[in-house]
């Protein structure tokens, strides 16, 4: 078996027999699926109707041409509910930062892709990037495990520790690593590697596949086809990390036209029969890297969103098919059938597929009236929203959340603000572990009375973010009339836009309704408690009570 040699210290339950909390089993609680795609803003996604979405080369149209089709999100959207104001932060690590912890990087220090706080390990060495684990000992994993939860991280890792999911709380999973983080795939040349320096100092780097230098890329490995795909704790293994393929059945199957996401549903699919005949509820944290644009080595092509297995939907049976992938040729030169040409519609397309396969397996299993899902993104779409400073393009995501059986008070379109810090006091609610949380500082505000209970709204009266850049580090905050973005500009957003973008900018302030006045000072009085950035950058623990 395909083993990278890394073994880790801490004891990890496999499958579904995890340990209970004080709370003891989590009997009748239910599932919980969150699935995170990446990279997507909401104009991506047909529900929200801002008559707007990114063509194949990231530019804005409004031709149907390149629109996604997502019958399973548009039903979750009538018969769920679906958030406009959704908020996480302009980049992946942050944003993943916030979702696990509940927490804000005043806290998590975990404040911007390649911006981490340091800290002092046990050994008394300085690390350049504190672990979530650290500064967030609760995380959503955390809880999960201990109200009883089969617990999975699926899709990628992304968390600077790769080789420590169980840190995280999680006893099993399934991921593509990082080039930095663990040694690639012996079965795979699908990656990027660097070669050294040209003689002017820039970096250089070689598909290893073709064996040509490709410019324009970064190291990588592929996510799509003939994918590097870790199995954590797998069972019927020696070592607690295995490459797959791994079985003689899954070896026969590995080929140039198996698609890595597609493998991540098998593997999540085992995990979820497991549960189902241990009688465990489970908890599924999806994040996929659907959405993310990478180097595609059937096309040669640097920086675009690689093709996706071609799909098909049945309206009347409401059900999808999916073609299978045949891939021929070898280094670089490859002919195809079954798959699509690629394009950001075509991955929000196989997310709604994802999406279809998670209920169709619950429904399979008898649980999906015990089921809640959740899905959302990262950040905003690249070359509109990822990374930007621009008014809300890069924090704002979409989120849906549906649980069919389970007598949701709310539904359809909401205005309400909800943040990614919520997730998992909202998670910690549905589980029945909030009183784990007492006593322990999150940002989060559960979104359960609201979706579930009488609240007619919920409590979050603003969203808050933040992103690092050369010129230094952004606080960005949107109340009921104005919003801040990380360009220091200010926006009159007392009256929704169709396209959720075109917001005007306030330039008079003394011409401005008192309303507006009002609210600026009022968030601007919630960003000075969280402008600890140049204070308290590092991670410092507390002392210990004496």
């Amino acid at each position: 078996m395909k083993g990278v040699g890394v073994a880790l210290g801490l004891f990890v339950v496999w499958s579904c027999a995890v340990l209970y909390g004080a709370n003891g089993a989590a009997s009748g609680r239910p599932n919980i699926i969150v699935l995170i795609g990446d990279d997507l803003s909401p104009r991506e996604f047909p529900s929200y109707d801002t008559g707007v979405w990114s063509s194949t080369d990231e530019e804005p149209t409004d031709q149907v041409k390149f629109r996604a089709r997502t019958p399973m999100l548009d039903k979750i959207a009538r018969e769920g509910i679906f958030f406009d104001k959704a908020w996480a932060t302009p980049i992946c690590a942050s944003s993943r930062g916030m979702l696990m912890t509940g927490r804000y990087a005043t806290i998590t220090k975990w404040w911007y892709n390649f911006d981490y706080g340091s800290w002092i390990d046990e050994n008394g060495e300085v690390g350049d990037i504190v672990p979530l684990w650290i500064t967030s000992p609760l995380g959503i994993g955390h809880l999960a495990t201990a109200a009883g939860y089969g617990t999975f991280w699926g899709g990628r890792a992304g968390m600077k520790d790769a080789d420590n999911l169980d840190k995280f709380g999680f006893g099993q999973g399934v991921f593509v690593p990082a080039p930095q983080e663990l040694p690639p795939s012996p079965l795979s040349d699908f990656q990027i590697v660097g070669a050294g320096e040209d003689e002017d100092g820039n970096k250089i780097f070689v598909n290893q596949d073709t064996g040509e230098v490709e410019p324009g890329a970064r190291a990588q490995r592929s996510y799509t086809w003939r994918p590097h795909v870790l199995l954590f704790n797998p069972p019927n293994e020696d070592e607690q990390l295995v490459y797959y393929p791994n079985t003689e059945e899954t070896e026969q199957a590995y080929r140039k036209g198996t698609f890595g996401p597609d493998v991540d549903m098998a593997v999540t699919k085992q995990f979820m029969e497991t549960c189902a005949e241990e009688d465990r509820p489970f908890f599924l944290y999806a994040t996929s890297r659907i959405g993310h644009k990478a180097y595609d080595f059937i096309n040669q092509q640097v920086d675009t969103w690689p093709p996706t297995p071609k799909l098909r939907w049945n309206a009347a049976k409401e059900k999808y098919s999916k073609q299978k992938p045949v891939i021929t040729g070898q280094a670089g030169n490859y002919t195809t059938r079954g798959i699509n040409n690629g394009g950001v519609r075509r991955h929000v397309e196989y997310l709604d597929y994802t999406i279809w396969q998670y209920v169709e397996k619950c429904k399979e299993l008898g649980v999906l009236d015990n089921t809640v899902i959740i899905f959302s993104t990262d950040n905003g779409t690249k070359g509109y929203g990822k990374d930007s400073r621009k008014k809300q393009r890069g924090p704002h995501v979409p989120m849906f959340i549906y649980a069919p059986g389970m007598n949701m008070t709310k539904q359809g379109r909401s205005n309400e603000f909800v943040s990614f810090v919520d997730i998992v006091p909202t998670v910690a609610d549905l589980m029945g572990v909030s009183n784990l949380l007492e006593g322990y500082e999150l940002h989060g505000q559960s979104l359960y009375p609201y979706l579930f209970g009488e609240a007619e709204n919920h409590t979050r009266e603003y969203n808050f973010s933040y992103q690092t850049r050369s010129s230094g580090h952004k606080q960005l905050i949107r109340g009921s009339h104005v919003m801040k973005d990380g360009g220091e500009r200010w926006y009159d957003v007392s009256n929704e836009k169709r396209d959720l973008d075109s917001y005007p900018m306030i330039t008079n302030w003394e011409e401005a309704p008192q309303e507006l006045r009002d609210d600026r000072d009022r968030l601007t009085a919630v960003l000075d408690t969280f402008a600890v950035y140049d204070t308290k950058h590092d991670y410092v623990p507390e002392p210990e009570e004496s």
